[in-house]
This record gives C-alpha cells, sequence and structure tokens, in this order.
C-alpha cells in the first residue's frame, strides 16, 4: 500500500535540515578563514561560535531521518518497480558527478591519475561534502529487505535497540584513539560516517513515524510539553559534555547528538503541524534543497578568495556567506535546470504541485 501525497511538515523538515547544513559548513568556513587571517580573535565571538555551531548540527541526521520518514509513509510493505533505478538515475548520477568536480578542487597535481583517485574516495568513500547520498543509499536497500520484517514488530522493542546500537557504535569513534593498523586513523576521522550502523536510530524512527503517522501526531500533541522543552534540556546536555567530557568537538556524530537531534526533529513536526499553510520561503528552500546540499560549498570554497567588506566580524561573515551560497546555488540549479541534462548534474528541482497534499487528521491530534 502506498500514499504518494506529501504533507506540510515535510517542507518544513526538509527546509530547516537543508539551512542548517549550510550554516554548520558556513561556521566552519567562517573560522578557517578567520583563524588564518588573523593572530587574535576575541574569546566573546570564539564562545559564541561554539555555542551556536553545536545548535545547527542536527541537519545530517534530520535528513536521515526525512529519507526514511518518507520511504515509509509511501511504501511501508511494498515499494514501486523501478524504485531503485529511478533513484540510481535521479541521486547517484548528480552524485558521482559533484564527487568528481569536488575532486577536481582537492587535486595536488593536476594529472589524470590524481583525479581518478580523488573521484574514487569522493564517490566510493565518501570522502566529499556530498557523502551524505551513499548513507541515504544504504537505508534504501535496509528499506527493501527489511520494511516487512518492521512492519511486525513492536516501534517500543526496535527503537530502543536501535538507539542502543547508535550509540555503541558511535562511542567506539567517540571515546577511544584509532588501533595500530593502516588506515585507521582516516576511519577514526571521517570513515565511519559511512555505515548505516551510524545513523541507524534515525532511520528506525522515521520507519515508525512514518507508518504510524496520525498516531505519531497524537502523541507530539499529548506530550506537547516535553516535546517544547527537550531541545533546550537536550541541548544543555550536549553543552555540558562538550565542556567536561572529553568527546570529538563538532560533529553531528557525536552520542548527544542522537537525543539532541531526535528532540529537533519532533519539535519541527509538532509546531509545524499546527500551521496550516506551508510559506513560500520554506516550500521554495524545500524544492531546491538538493541542489543546495550539492553545490554550496564550492561557493564557500570561493569566499576566502574574495575580499568582503573589513566591518564584517566572524559572526557577521558567517551570515553573509550562509546567504551568498545559498543564492549561488540556487542560481546555479534554476539555470542549469532549464536543460534536460541539468537535474542529472546538480539535481531536480522538485515541483510539489504535481503531488496532492496527503490528508491527516490533524483534528485528533491537536485535541
Amino acid at each position: 500500500m502506498s500514499n504518494k501525497g506529501l504533507i506540510n511538515e515535510f517542507f518544513w523538515l526538509r527546509c530547516i535540515a537543508c539551512l542548517a547544513v549550510v550554516m554548520g559548513h558556513s561556521f566552519q568556513s567562517s573560522y578557517n578563514y578567520y583563524v588564518q587571517s588573523e593572530e587574535q580573535i576575541k574569546s566573546v565571538y570564539i564562545d559564541l561560535y561554539h555555542v551556536l555551531y553545536l545548535g545547527i548540527l542536527f541537519g545530517t541526521p534530520v535528513f536521515v531521518f526525512i529519507s526514511e520518514f518518507l520511504l515509509s509513509k509511501r511504501y511501508s510493505l511494498n515499494v514501486p518497480k523501478g524504485f531503485i533505478k529511478k533513484r540510481l538515475k535521479f541521486l547517484l548520477i548528480p552524485y558521482a558527478f559533484m564527487s568528481i568536480m569536488y575532486a577536481l578542487t582537492e587535486m595536488n597535481k593536476w594529472t589524470i591519475e590524481d583525479l581518478i583517485i580523488e573521484s574514487s574516495k569522493n564517490i566510493f568513500f565518501g570522502d566529499s561534502t556530498v557523502y551524505f547520498i551513499l548513507i541515504i543509499f544504504q537505508f534504501y536497500f535496509l528499506h527493501l529487505f527489511f520494511n516487512k520484517h518492521l512492519n511486525r514488530l513492536s516501534p517500543k522493542k526496535v527503537i530502543p535497540i536501535a538507539f542502543l546500537i547508535n550509540v555503541l557504535y558511535l562511542s567506539i569513534f567517540n571515546f577511544f584513539s584509532p588501533p595500530n593498523f593502516p588506515y585507521a586513523e582516516y576511519v577514526w576521522e571521517k570513515g565511519y560516517w559511512i555505515p548505516f550502523t551510524g545513523w541507524i536510530f534515525y532511520f528506525i524512527l522515521g520507519y515508525y513515524c512514518g507508518k504510524n503517522y496520525n498516531q505519531f501526531l497524537v502523541f507530539l500533541h499529548k506530550y506537547k510539553i516535553l516535546v517544547i522543552s527537550m531541545p533546550v534540556f537536550s541541548f544543555i546536555i550536549v553543552l555540558l559534555l562538550s565542556k567536561f567530557i572529553v568527546i570529538i568537538p563538532w560533529s553531528s556524530k557525536r552520542i548527544d547528538m542522537i537525543l539532541y537531534s531526535t528532540s529537533i526533529i519532533l519539535f519541527i513536526i509538532y509546531m509545524s503541524s499546527r500551521i496550516k499553510e506551508v510559506p513560500k520561503t520554506v516550500m521554495f528552500i524545500s524544492r531546491y534543497s538538493f541542489s543546495i546540499y550539492l553545490l554550496h560549498q564550492f561557493f564557500l570554497m570561493l569566499f576566502p578568495y574574495v575580499k568582503l567588506p573589513t566591518f564584517l566580524n566572524m559572526i557577521s561573515y558567517i551570515f553573509c556567506i550562509f546567504v551568498l551560497s545559498i543564492s549561488g546555488s540556487v542560481i546555479i540549479s534554476y539555470l542549469l535546470n532549464r536543460f534536460s541534462f541539468g537535474q542529472y548534474l546538480v539535481g531536480a528541482v522538485k515541483n510539489y504541485k504535481k503531488e496532492k497534499p496527503l490528508k491527516v487528521e490533524r483534528r485528533k491530534a491537536v485535541n
């Protein structure tokens, strides 16, 4: 059974996740720029930077949740014919193309051999900023093979197990040093991001929330005080762990980010479920979100070479490059999508008008 409709909360989730990812990379770019260009930075900016940066690290987990949430909502039992083929066509081809484009920016020597090496690292090991696509494809296959089994199991049992697996997996790389064997340092630095075990909790949560969406909304509205307060309390935990416990500093792959990211997901869904109409800006960002995700890092790489106004401080610089990178990505995507091949290079711009909104029993959820 499938339902091809869309729900309003989906647009909010996708928009906010997209903006969070770009903002996070803008923070990284700004920090690198100021550290290299100034010997001293006012501590007030560094402290504020750290707090704000930690607060937006939920972007990638939200995207993982969205991908399975939509699959489960539409295809909780069976997927349509050509399911994988369609996603290979519209996701994997742009991923491969952009992986090669990012490889061009990482080459030490302009040789064919170096291009092949860097491209292979990006495509097969997710060594570029678009690594997220490899994670999503793992979950596509997990959904194909296990959705019928998950459908029979109780979420009260499966969700805690998935949470435990996710925590144990990330704990290895959060708290232990790499062993003494080849490529261990690479695995500990970024290689562990790619296996699905590092994101399994968001996948399982997305599956059961999508499959039982009406009941899920009722739950959120019933415990609305908890849903509204949890982002604050979970973020306090993140700040305390950052201050007093040795943990990887700035990453969405921290174990405390599981609780924080989940609380943000629930909060966004609850708040957006109370809004009848999706603002045009939210819809617009959602339509271009895949292209923005693929392209924004290119623009962030260029800004250190551009002489921006000297009155910009570290924080204002972040918001400046954030807006410019999104704008540039949208413009490039719009122009290339005017040609039939453009969607295979920088991703297709979604046209949600072709799909009817999904009817959700909101009365029950609000009461």
